[in-house]
């Protein structure tokens, strides 16, 4: 009776499982969220040192910069290629650089952060707020300016290319994949996988490989419980 009391209580209900995008951010799961109580200090869940640069730079020289590299860049693909296309070409090599920063590459190169937000995108870490709390200003205007460039270019390249179907097609697919990402609803979104954190943005175990654990758990019980048992009628 006693074996089997304990082996219910081991084996215990299947874990409840959510949608990826429904998970917390974080490995804690505070991050960003105030916590489930919002124990934690907005003070505390600013302290982002992967976002502070985007947020402290002094007037308006990172426009200025991000701008500048656009223009050189568009300069030197007009001296190999014909004007048309060129600012198309343009539009792509800003829109991979782009979502490959914003949207692929996750987590902080902050030591000191623990890993807090090694399943966040830096555009996820962006818009992470502690509850209640409104996102700064400053920050809000930087964020409109990176949905801004892409819409600029997507109407350069097909402008400059006399909206040339195939031009088109190409800039307007760009323009979608750079804005669409950007969404709300995308954060903790993995489009068929791709990306994903082990551990939160999937199943690492299915309810089947939960029972087969559990069933294994058992088992070492039951074997640990023999051997007590045989220990004890040998003394």
């Amino acid at each position: 009776p006693t074996t089997s009391s304990s082996n219910n209580h081991i084996k215990g209900p299947n874990r409840h499982r959510i949608n990826s995008s429904d998970i917390p951010r974080t490995y804690s799961g505070l991050y960003g969220s105030g916590g489930s109580n919002g124990d934690l200090l907005p003070f505390e869940l600013s302290r982002n040192l992967n976002t502070d640069w985007f947020d402290n730079a002094n007037g308006p020289g990172l426009l200025v910069l991000y701008l500048s590299i656009i223009i050189i860049f568009q300069l030197a693909v007009m001296a190999i290629t014909p004007v048309y296309v060129s600012f198309t070409i343009t539009n792509i090599v800003h829109g991979v650089i782009t979502i490959t920063y914003l949207h692929w590459i996750k987590g902080s190169p902050n030591f000191y952060e623990q890993g807090e937000m090694n399943a966040m995108t830096f555009w996820e870490q962006l818009t992470s707020k502690p509850n209640d709390a409104k996102i700064c200003p400053r920050r809000e205007n930087r964020r409109r300016v990176l949905l801004l460039i892409p819409t600029l270019l997507c109407y350069v390249g097909c402008h400059f290319g006399y909206y040339e179907l195939k031009l088109s097609v190409i800039n307007v697919t760009v323009w979608c994949w750079c804005i669409i990402s950007k969404m709300p609803f995308m954060n903790g979104v993995r489009v068929l996988g791709y990306n994903r954190t082990v551990g939160i943005d999937d199943n690492v175990m299915g309810d089947d490989d939960d029972e087969d654990c559990c069933d294994d758990y058992e088992n070492d019980g039951d074997v640990g419980l023999n051997l007590d048992m045989d220990t004890k009628k040998d003394r």
